[in-house]
């Protein structure tokens, strides 16, 4: 029931962000506070890899810019998640999620025929790479 709940927040989120461009507050925070409550109670060191893929992406945003709020936000709910099927895992789903966006962003480009397209929505590629590692995983 959890994986299929979870999986639900996911794809409502991807179809927000590519619709609208944003990862709204209001189902970033109440799903990262669920799953991060539920690693407390079963094995609080999951909650790492929710602060791990999180503050990656803040420090992405500061420094380089392109990732936004909504992302660092998903981040902490979905890296721990994730971080419950191992710290390999992990690191394919935050790897797997950059590839993925640069993937899109060329197919994109291509598509539209631009150089390089000013705003791809990065919450779809959070999600298939976190889908993928855990069917790898």
């Amino acid at each position: 029931m959890g994986i299929f709940l979870v999986g639900l927040w996911c794809a409502v989120l991807a179809v927000i962000d590519i619709k609208y461009r944003r990862l709204p507050d209001v189902l970033t925070l109440p799903g990262a506070l669920l799953i991060n409550l539920w690693a407390l109670t079963i094995y609080p060191q999951w909650m790492l890899g929710g602060l791990v893929w999180a503050g990656i992406y803040f420090l992405t945003a500061v420094l380089v810019g392109g990732i936004g709020g909504g992302d660092i936000k998903l981040a902490l709910g979905l890296g721990t998640a994730v971080a419950a099927l191992g710290m390999q895992a992990l690191m394919v789903a935050i790897v797997g999620s950059s590839l993925i966006s640069v993937l899109l962003g060329g197919i994109f480009a291509a598509v539209k025929g631009v150089k390089r397209p000013k705003f791809i929505p990065h919450g779809p590629s959070m999600v298939i790479a976190s889908a993928c590692s855990y069917v790898a995983f």
